[in-house]
């Protein structure tokens, strides 16, 4: 009984701790997108305070791109000026012209459009929730102690 509240305890205080001692930041926003036909699919995060700012992420500003279009893969190093265009929150409502900039050889996405030689579709954007890393902390802790307890227990049923 007493190994159990102390396991508590520790997993409490470091939960406490972790929040206490890492600085307020601002949530990695991530989106899923494709176009309307799947030919192109793929995502993209960027940390919340970037749009924040001035509603404007770009690869400078940590905006990580992946892609998929033809067989090819496509990541933010392909355009190095990509952009994405959000609210001050970090949002991308449909229809009002925002979301991502990026443009290869083999395509160009410009907000809602999806643009090739061949083609013109409609691009959709779907927010994508991005754990908070005191709830993985939390999370990570009740479930070493629920390994603990499972070992503890089968400990007892051998003797």
């Amino acid at each position: 009984m007493l190994k159990k509240l102390a396991a508590a305890t520790v997993g409490t205080v470091l939960i406490f701790a972790a929040g206490e001692t890492l600085p307020a930041q601002a949530a990695i926003i991530r989106y899923d997108f494709s176009n309307s036909d799947r030919t192109l699919v793929g995502n993209f995060s960027f940390n919340q305070a970037a749009a924040a700012d001035d509603q404007f992420v770009t690869v400078g500003e940590g905006l990580k791109i992946y892609a998929t279009f033809g067989g090819r893969t496509y990541t933010e190093a392909d355009d190095a000026l990509a952009a994405v265009f959000t609210t001050f929150s970090g949002e991308i409502p449909p229809n009002q012209g925002l979301g991502l900039q990026y443009v290869v050889n083999a395509f160009n996405v410009n907000a809602e459009n999806f643009i090739t030689v061949d083609s013109l579709q409609s691009v959709t954007y779907t927010a994508s929730p991005v754990p908070e890393p005191s709830a993985v902390l939390g999370l990570s802790v009740f479930g070493l102690g629920l390994l603990a307890r499972k070992k503890q227990q089968s400990a007892k049923s051998s003797k």
